[in-house]
């Protein structure tokens, strides 16, 4: 997103205060010039800031330190000079500077923006916000609306994504009409999959009689992306023809809109996303999914009647479906159910062999899932997981027109990754009805190739290991 965070640096038109007087002993008036102070110091400054914004930055240190000689309490000399060290790659004496006007006026809003917008610059959001809010504070001042769209964009650029976007909203109550903080609150929506709340903002921009290749831009992406294919073009037309020379008219033509700002800001907020959902399923940076240990336990047939044993299993965070856990080759012993065991099965008594259907248990796959929040629709949820959107309705057996409200769970993978056993299924009819290897069956199964199966055994469909999001 176009980094456009504004600095308030005064400029200033000059000054003076005029007495008249007479010579002594005659009528004539003879006019002197007494020059304030600190106005001589503003039209200093206000040179010194030409010089800077033409490149020549000699020209302007020599007339801030004329500056600071007219007047060296005013706020506004020093925050100046902070600002020209900042152009010229000076922060630590940006810093002292702004600091020092900071002590000579600390409720100096300017001054409190200005140094707040430094502090982003560097990276340190939790002390620029807090100097940029006092700013805020300070009741006579004006440019509050300009403060919030700045904490906004610093939020940006630190991914605190709602932050941003309650300054946003912050900064148009303040000033309905402001043309930049418009477009970027419809760019922070766009970036959420909030395609109905950007799109209305961007309106409110349109009928303010404004028009420019971000605001463009951005109307084509959303108007895409709702489906409405003819308004988009609409709008690409417009944006060609009114601005060619720009670049979001090259990347149009180009067909390269996943280089435009509000793409790579909508790309942000989804690797910020995902990156959090990581944290909260693994907050200490370990493997989430423990393999879970197997013990084979074998039984003499007709001397010992030992009971099934339970292999109990970390359950996936956050959240997944396990209401039906699996037994596979279901041994003659009636077990519980939700426990996932080793089943042997008796050969014919006249042998005295006992035979191992199944010597390890089922490894246990849980459905990742999410429950829908208010404001939340399915193809936010689908860039927030990064899972393409056909998969959830195909999953979850929707379609686009349906309805989904809030407290809906919503499967995040397949749900269905286990074949019920019936009558005459062997694994290698249950590999061809799938499409799948015989052998990679058996081994998520952790059985046999030739193992017998019974009616009602559940056989796992999907690699255990690789099965999440």
């Amino acid at each position: 997103m176009r980094r456009s965070i504004l600095v308030g640096v005064a400029v200033l038109a000059t000054t003076g205060c005029v007495t008249e007087s007479v010579y002594v002993g005659s009528d004539k008036p003879v006019v002197e010039n007494r020059i304030d102070n600190d106005e001589a110091a503003r039209t200093r400054i206000s040179l010194a800031l030409k010089y800077l914004a033409s490149g020549d930055s000699t020209q302007a240190k020599y007339n801030l330190e004329r500056a600071a000689k007219f007047s060296p309490k005013l706020p506004e000399v020093h925050y100046t000079t902070a600002y020209y060290f900042q152009q010229v790659g000076e922060n630590e004496l940006a810093k002292e500077s702004y600091l020092r006007a900071i002590d000579i006026a600390p409720d100096d809003p300017n001054t409190l923006n200005n140094y707040g917008v430094f502090l982003c610059g560097l990276g340190e959001y939790d002390e620029a916000s807090e100097y940029i809010l006092r700013a805020i504070e300070v009741p006579s001042y004006l440019r509050v609306s300009q403060s919030y769209e700045n904490l906004a964009l610093c939020a940006i650029e630190n991914n605190e994504f709602d932050e941003a976007e309650e300054y946003l909203e912050a900064s148009v109550k303040h000033n309905p009409t402001r043309g930049s903080s418009l477009v970027n609150l419809s760019a922070i929506y766009y970036a959420k999959s909030d395609l109905h709340r950007a799109q209305t903002y961007m309106n409110r921009y349109e009928k303010s009689g404004r028009i420019s290749s971000r605001s463009l831009m951005l109307s084509y992406l959303i108007e895409s992306r709702m489906g409405h294919i003819e308004k988009a073009s609409t709008l690409a037309l417009t944006l060609q023809q009114t601005y060619g020379n720009s670049i979001e008219a090259k990347q149009i033509k180009q067909k390269n809109t996943a280089d435009s700002e509000f793409e790579r800001l909508r790309e942000k907020y989804r690797k910020n996303e995902l990156s959090k959902l990581k944290k909260e399923l693994n907050p200490d940076g370990k493997s989430v999914v423990k393999k879970p240990k197997v013990k084979v336990v074998k039984r003499k047939a007709q001397t010992e009647q030992s009971q099934p044993k339970v292999i109990e299993q970390t359950a996936v965070e956050p959240k997944t479906d396990s209401t039906a856990k699996v037994i596979v080759a279901k041994p003659i012993d009636q077990v519980a159910k939700n426990e996932v065991v080793i089943a042997q099965a008796q050969k014919a008594q006249e042998s005295g062999q006992t035979q191992e259907q199944a010597s390890s248990p089922l490894k246990l796959v849980e459905t990742p899932f999410h429950i829908m929040k208010g404001g939340e629709n399915l193809f936010s949820v689908s860039v927030k997981y990064n899972v393409k959107l056909a998969k959830l309705l195909e999953w979850n057996g929707l379609t686009e027109n349906d309805p989904v409200f809030a407290g809906t769970k919503i499967y995040l993978n397949n749900p269905n990754v286990y074949h019920l056993v019936k009558d005459g299924d062997t694994l290698f009819s249950i590999s061809v009805k799938y499409n799948l290897r015989m052998k990679s069956i058996a081994e998520w199964n952790d059985i046999g190739e030739s193992a017998t199966l019974s009616p009602g055994d559940k056989i796992l469909l999907v690699n255990p290991k690789t099965y999440a999001l």
